[in-house]
């Protein structure tokens, strides 16, 4: 992707994610920047130059209340993607896409879902401060993750052009059991070992998006109160108070940028359409 086509993507996601910030004020939902996002805003002054998406993040109970407002409110432009509203749909949390649009990310390309310019909406969860529990929970939810996109026809052992076959090794029993289970099984599974953790107290949380927890274990503190962060051109979006830790947990000296080989977008996008914009 040159530098053009990713900044008219970037556009049509700000777009996407201005939308997100009218629901979410006009009904009185939190939200915050998460990730890369949030590190632009902070680095950046909006997009990492080189980032192809954007990622909002909401404590569970917001998310849900988001979900079910933008059902009734969201503009016609725009389609909800949730693995209920899109039954071909492979994670665990929301994204957001321009209808008209395409973006195809490689490991879906076999999937039928609907593969518009998106953004991603992400749900944080209670992770558990025992270490054992947090790890029985971690292992479940990632072989959950793994089974649903399996069943949908994800291939996330896909790189480039060829398979990356310590990753195809790993997914190949999980494969063969998707094959004996239903997506909505999997789904309500993988909803009730949520809801468990989340009636346990904790001082973390942390998002339903990759398939290892890593360093994305936030406190709970960083979330007492929200602040707004500038986001292009005077553009403003929601992020938490405690931004800095945030960031330092997550990327450690986050005001120094990568070296170039690693200015990269990491989506895998073989196809894009910008429709009519």
């Amino acid at each position: 992707m040159d530098d053009v086509m990713l900044r008219n993507v970037q556009l049509i996601q700000l777009e996407i994610a201005k939308e997100v910030k009218r629901i979410c004020e006009q009904n009185n939902i939190s939200y915050f920047m998460d990730g890369g996002t949030l590190l632009g805003a902070v680095r950046h002054k909006g997009f990492i130059p080189w980032d192809d998406d954007l990622d909002f993040g909401f404590t569970r109970d917001n998310y849900e209340k988001f979900i079910a407002t933008a059902k009734k409110n969201l503009s016609s432009e725009f389609f909800l993607q949730t693995w209920d509203s899109d039954r071909e749909y492979g994670y665990a949390f929301a994204k957001i896409r321009k209808k008209g649009t395409i973006y195809q990310e490689r490991i879906a390309q076999d999937s039928d879902a609907n593969c518009g310019i998106f953004i991603d909406l992400f749900p944080y969860d209670n992770l558990p401060n025992d270490k054992n529990k947090r790890r029985k929970l971690i292992t479940k939810l990632t072989f959950l993750k793994m089974l649903l996109k399996t069943k949908v026809n994800y291939k996330p052992w896909m790189e480039n052009e060829t398979i990356n076959w310590k990753r195809w090794m790993i997914y190949l029993p999980v494969r063969f059991v998707s094959q004996f289970v239903s997506k909505d099984r999997i789904q309500k599974h993988y909803m009730k070992i949520v809801k468990v953790a989340n009636t346990e107290k904790s001082e973390l949380i942390y998002p339903q998006v990759a398939e290892k927890l890593g360093v994305w274990a936030m406190k709970k503190e960083y979330f007492s109160k929200y602040i707004s962060l500038k986001f292009e051109d005077t553009f403003f979006f929601s992020a938490p108070v405690g931004y800095k830790e945030f960031l330092t947990d997550g990327y450690g000296d986050y005001m120094t940028p990568p070296p170039i080989e690693k200015r990269k977008n990491i989506h895998g996008i073989i196809k894009i359409d910008l429709g009519n914009k």
